[in-house]
């Protein structure tokens, strides 16, 4: 009852042998053809650790993609599938499209090391960025103007060389990265850039990457004694409890760094709030009658935080 989509890897390798690429993508969408209603083609290319070494290597692995577009058309084929803001590469990558017709745009749009999503890089924070996503979605003649965040997170202190930002030659004495967080802010964090992305209006769908990983996961698969749940996992769930088929009316007008938005669910009306970089102890944008915090426990609410709440009205 849930939609799938898949993400194809590539390497140096695919680039190479042509052959071989072509052969592994005619298998693997025979395989999940009728099964999945989405397909990202390649990942990270503007990264050279993934094998593209330019726009040339991008357009040959998108050839064969275009018969298999022809083959099925009930499957979305998605991309360029560049990371983090360097839009440049997605421009460009889009005109290197090879005959294929991109029925999303979809992208890794992280927050490129500058800590919680509200923050800026330039002029730019998580919600221009999506805002300059769309507007090349919706100029670009090789794509659809939908927007598909196809990965994000943070990375976890005392993870090591499993962390997304720490060298795989890390050695076992170096000090932790400064820029990885606590678990509990890896939740709080996630939990807003959902909120700030889908509520734009600019992105149609987030992808929480990924679910099972003991560097950025929901849960951790190294954990000992076996799969353990993060913090983050129980928010989400409470997220999706509250939230999951609300509809977004609007954002309160409030102090800087003070977010307030209202959903609402059939008859209730379901406040969600937080703060960046600051506390809060009111007036609050509307009478309430109780309050959870993200892990869904019933609160007190005296001061909000970093933390979001959810306001029962």
């Amino acid at each position: 009852g849930h939609e799938v989509m898949i993400a194809i890897v590539q390497d140096r390798q695919a680039v190479s042998n042509p052959d071989s690429w072509a052969g592994f993508l005619n298998f693997v969408i025979d395989e999940v053809g009728g099964v999945v209603t989405a397909v990202e083609i390649c990942h990270a290319v503007n990264r050279i650790k993934w094998g593209v070494h330019g726009p040339n290597d991008q357009a040959a692995l998108l050839k064969p993609v275009v018969k298999l577009q022809e083959k099925f058309p009930e499957i979305t084929f998605t991309g360029p599938a560049c990371i983090d803001f360097e839009y440049h590469y997605v421009l460009a990558a889009l005109e290197n499209a090879e005959g294929l017709y991109y029925g999303a745009l979809s992208h890794h749009l992280y927050v490129d090391r500058r800590g919680a999503p509200e923050n800026f890089q330039g002029k730019f924070s998580t919600l221009e960025k999506c805002g300059l996503l769309r507007a090349i979605a919706k100029v670009m003649p090789t794509c659809d103007d939908r927007v598909i965040v196809s990965e994000v997170n943070w990375p976890l202190e005392g993870t090591g060389i499993w962390s997304p930002v720490t060298a795989t030659y890390m050695g076992s004495d170096a000090p932790e990265h400064p820029l990885s967080v606590s678990e509990f802010d890896y939740g709080i964090y996630m939990l807003r850039y959902l909120v700030i992305s889908i509520c734009s209006g600019f992105v149609d769908k987030v992808y929480w990457w990924r679910l099972v990983a003991h560097g950025f996961g929901l849960v951790d698969e190294r954990a000992e004694g076996g799969w353990r749940e993060r913090i983050a996992f129980k928010m989400l769930c409470v997220f999706l409890e509250q939230l999951g088929s609300a509809t977004f009316v609007e954002k309160f007008e409030m102090e800087d760094d003070i977010y307030a938005l209202r959903f609402e669910r059939g008859d209730e009306k379901i406040i969600m709030m937080w703060c960046n970089g600051r506390a809060y102890s009111g007036p609050w944008p509307v009478k309430f009658k109780y309050a959870l915090n993200a892990s869904g426990d019933l609160i007190e609410i005296k001061e909000v935080e970093g933390s979001p709440v959810y306001l029962f009205v």
